[in-house]
């Protein structure tokens, strides 16, 4: 029965490995905790949030409730799956539910009064106020995600086309591109070039011109929706890749360390300016454009955006934490399935197995050899060439 389990146990993470747009998935409810009321950490930082249309209703107004809430208080009800929020708090029990009460963290507070709604929570998307899935949309059209505002939009509903790009992207819808008016002036340096249309054929005008990733804000881009007298020069394009959640540390340090002088005043006098018309797309790196002055941080508290200093906000971020956790609690499933002998045998090969890299890579340090990815091959190579040995030798003194 045990070898059973942990075969079962086995082919789910190789299944969960192999598709990646259902560990993307997993990760955002890995992220949060499925047996505890996230009410009692307070406002998270990005947390899977979900709405229920049983317990609610629109004269009600919107709540919200956690990942553990949905699954033990809300089981069956008519759920809404709101992906992730940012600085949430569970509404689950309080007095947006009438009589009902969470079960799992019943002493809550009357009202959460730092959440932010829109109607998502009532189960409608985007500009169109429709919802999703939608019934009347033959196309299933895919959405995207505004990473200010939160709500979710038809590309058509965008005022701009999407960009297509092989590089991970943010999107800033245009209305909140105005409530924070300062970053029509980091778009026109920063953002990925708007795509126009030409006798109804897209066209990418970022083909002809380039954008700046780099750690710092000395060469900005162009595209024919900037216009500056006279044109600086094209900054480098940087590799399309997604980054990681190593890399986006690196650009918050990056950030951190940024001069005390005004970055958004040095770009306002260099004159480049974009169209304010449709929604943004960023590069992933973007965020560490941004200013951090006094004056300008004062700003972004007003503007209510002072969550873009902080890199790990990010959805990705997040979604690379749960991500993590996933792997560790996937391992632990295969763990838990064995006997405690066999449980016993993998620790002891794995405290061997560590104790010899540790001495592999002490010995390529006195020597000073470079740790190559032949070097670590060759390691693993040798490793499993004497555990093959100890085992066949195991097997003649038994016999």
């Amino acid at each position: 029965m045990a070898d059973n389990e942990g075969n079962e146990a086995a082919v789910s993470l190789v299944d969960v490995g192999d598709d990646e747009e259902l560990r993307e998935a997993l990760a955002v409810l890995a992220g949060s905790d499925p047996n505890q009321c996230s009410f009692q950490q307070g406002y998270m930082k990005r947390q899977a949030v979900f709405a229920c249309n049983t317990c609610t209703s629109e004269g009600m107004g919107p709540a919200g409730v956690c990942l553990a809430c949905a699954n033990h208080c809300h089981d069956g009800h008519d759920i809404f799956e709101l992906y992730t929020k940012r600085n949430f708090c569970c509404d689950c029990g309080n007095k947006k539910f009438g009589s009902f009460e969470c079960k799992l963290s019943p002493k809550k507070d009357s009202q959460n009064v730092k959440n932010l709604y829109n109607h998502n929570y009532l189960g409608r998307y985007c500009s169109c106020d429709r919802p999703y899935p939608d019934d009347d949309d033959q196309v299933g059209e895919e959405m995207i995600q505004c990473i200010i505002c939160e709500d979710w939009y038809h590309s058509k509903h965008l005022g701009c086309a999407a960009v297509d790009s092989e590089e991970l992207l943010e999107m800033v819808c245009e209305s909140c591109m105005n409530k924070a008016p300062f970053l029509w002036t980091y778009a026109a340096y920063f953002a990925t070039p708007p795509v126009t249309s030409k006798e109804n054929e897209d066209v990418n005008v970022e083909k002809e011109t380039s954008y700046s990733c780099r750690s710092g804000h000395d060469e900005p881009s162009t595209s024919q929706g900037c216009k500056k007298e006279p044109t600086p020069r094209n900054g480098d394009r940087t590799e399309s890749q997604k980054r990681t959640h190593e890399q986006m540390e690196r650009h918050s340090l990056t950030c951190q360390s940024e001069t005390t002088q005004c970055q958004l005043k040095d770009l306002k006098t260099k004159g480049l300016v974009r169209p304010r018309v449709g929604s943004v797309f960023w590069p992933y790196c973007w965020r560490s454009k941004l200013c951090t002055c006094t004056d300008c941080k004062r700003t972004y508290v007003e503007a209510g955006v002072q969550f873009l200093l902080d890199e790990s906000d990010t959805v990705l971020a997040y979604e690379n934490k749960g991500k993590e956790l996933l792997r560790e609690d996937l391992l632990m499933s295969c763990f838990s399935s064995l006997d405690r002998v066999q449980q016993l045998e993998i620790i002891y090969q794995y405290n061997d197995m560590k104790d010899e890299l540790h001495a592999f890579l002490r010995e390529l340090a006195d020597q000073g050899k470079e740790v190559t990815p032949e070097a670590i091959y060759t390691f693993f190579e040798e490793l499993r060439t004497r555990k093959k040995r100890r085992s066949n030798a195991g097997q003649h003194s038994c016999s």
